[in-house]
């Protein structure tokens, strides 16, 4: 994860230090916790559709249950925030890559 510039877009769209942390401890934890996840290299794969299809069903599906291997809120609404931070994180990389260009 493109950690410190993903905080930097952050700040310069007008969110607080303390968003934009909790945005990138989300992340961190949400790579964590799911098998073989790199969220750049899924970015890259498909613009993160396989990891936005794990919030399915709030989390509660095959898919989730099959690369899940720490413990999120599963079934909680609070699993959305990870759901956010991730679409959050697509919007920086299509603004980097675009950038970048």
């Amino acid at each position: 994860m493109l950690e410190f510039e993903f905080a930097v877009w952050l700040l310069k769209n007008n969110y607080s230090r303390k968003v934009c942390s909790d945005y990138v401890s989300r992340l961190k934890r949400f790579e964590h916790s799911i098998s073989n996840c790199d969220i750049d290299e899924e970015y890259y794969k498909d613009r993160c559709e396989d990891l936005m299809s794990l919030f399915k069903n709030s989390g509660k599906n095959e898919k989730m249950a099959s690369r899940l291997i720490d413990d999120l809120p599963i079934g909680k609404y609070y699993l959305s925030t990870y759901k956010y931070a991730i679409k959050k994180y697509i919007n920086f990389m299509n603004w980097f890559n675009k950038d970048c260009n």
